[in-house]
C-alpha cells in the first residue's frame, strides 16, 4: 500500500504501525517549517499515486488543498485530527476568530489519538492487515503513556513561580495546557514563523518577561532565533540553547526522532531550564 504522510511526526506513525506492509512517502524532512511547504514535482507525483494519504489537519498542511484539488486524491486522504479537541493558539483566546493551534501532538494523550487515527485509516485502507497494524499500534501507545507519566513528573518539579513560558511562535500552547505550565508570550505572536512582530508589540513582550520574572526563553528547531536573542537582551531572561522541537521531530539521533522521544526531549529541556539545571 502507497501511504503518504505530510509531516515527520505522521511518518513516524505511519512508519512504525505500518513497517514492511506499506510503502511510505514523508513530504516534510526533519527541521523543516510546516506551515509554508511548498510541493515538488516529486511530493506531486507521490500524492497521485498514493493509497492512502495521511495529513495532521488542523488548518496546518493548507498547501495540501490545491494539490488534491489539482491531482486529485481528496478521497483517500484521512485527517488525523478528527475526534481531537482542538484549542485556540495561545494567548488568543476569544480572539481567535475560530483559528485553531494545530500543534495537537505536544500533548501525549491527543498524540495516542493521533496514533489510533493512523491505526484506523491503515486498516480501513487495508482490512487484511489490521490486526498487525493493531498490534504496532498499542506498543506505540504504551511508549506515549509512559512519557506522558515522566513529564507529568518532571513538571512537578518546576517551582509555581517558574513555570511562565516565552517560546519563539505560538506553538506550545497543548504542552502548556496539558502540563501545568502557564503561557506568558511569544517572540513571533502567530502560528507562523514567517510573521513580523511590530515594534510595539516586542516592547510588551520584554515589559511582561520583565514583570513575570520569566527567567527562560524557549527557541524552536524550524525557528531563528535572533529575534528571541534580541528579546533576551534586553531582559534578565536568557535563551535556552537546545531547541524544542514543534513542527517536526528531530533528526536522527537527536533522541527527538519519534513522538515519545520528542515529547520526552521537549520535556527534559523545559524542566532544566526552568529548574536551573
Amino acid at each position: 500500500m502507497r501511504v503518504v504522510a505530510t509531516t515527520t511526526q505522521l511518518g513516524s506513525i505511519a512508519s512504525e504501525i505500518g513497517a514492511d506492509l506499506i510503502q511510505l512517502t514523508v513530504l516534510l524532512s526533519p527541521g523543516a517549517e510546516a506551515h509554508d511547504y511548498e510541493m515538488t514535482p516529486a511530493a506531486a507525483a507521490a500524492v497521485e499515486e498514493a493509497d492512502l494519504i495521511l495529513r495532521s489537519g488542523a488548518g496546518l498542511e493548507s498547501w495540501l488543498d490545491d494539490a488534491l484539488q489539482t491531482i486529485g486524491g481528496a478521497a483517500i486522504a484521512r485527517d488525523t485530527s478528527e475526534g481531537i479537541t482542538l484549542s485556540a493558539p495561545p494567548g488568543t483566546g476569544d480572539a481567535a476568530n475560530g483559528e485553531v493551534d494545530p500543534h495537537y501532538w505536544l500533548s501525549a494523550p491527543k498524540a495516542v489519538q493521533m496514533v489510533e487515527n493512523v491505526r484506523d485509516a491503515l486498516a480501513k485502507a487495508d482490512p487484511s492487515n489490521a490486526p498487525a497494524f493493531a498490534d504496532r499500534a498499542a506498543g506505540l501507545i504504551d511508549r506515549l503513556e509512559a512519557a506522558d507519566a515522566e513529564i507529568r513528573a518532571l513538571m512537578a518539579e518546576i517551582p509555581e513561580e517558574r513555570r511562565g513560558i516565552v517560546t519563539n511562535h505560538d506553538a506550545l500552547g497543548y504542552f502548556i495546557d496539558e502540563y501545568g505550565l502557564r503561557f506568558v508570550g511569544s517572540v513571533l505572536p502567530s502560528l507562523d514563523v514567517a510573521a513580523e512582530p511590530s515594534a510595539a508589540e516586542l516592547a510588551e513582550l520584554i515589559e511582561t518577561i520583565r514583570a513575570e520574572g520569566v527567567i527562560a526563553i524557549f527557541g524552536e528547531s524550524a525557528v531563528s532565533p535572533e529575534l528571541a536573542r534580541a528579546v533576551a537582551a534586553e531582559t534578565d531572561a536568557k535563551v535556552v540553547d537546545e531547541p524544542l522541537y514543534t513542527d517536526s521531530l528531530g533528526p536522527e539521533g537527536s533522541g527527538a526522532e519519534t513522538l515519545d522521544g520528542m515529547l520526552r526531549h521537549n520535556a527534559t529541556v523545559i524542566h532544566d531550564a526552568l529548574t536551573g539545571r
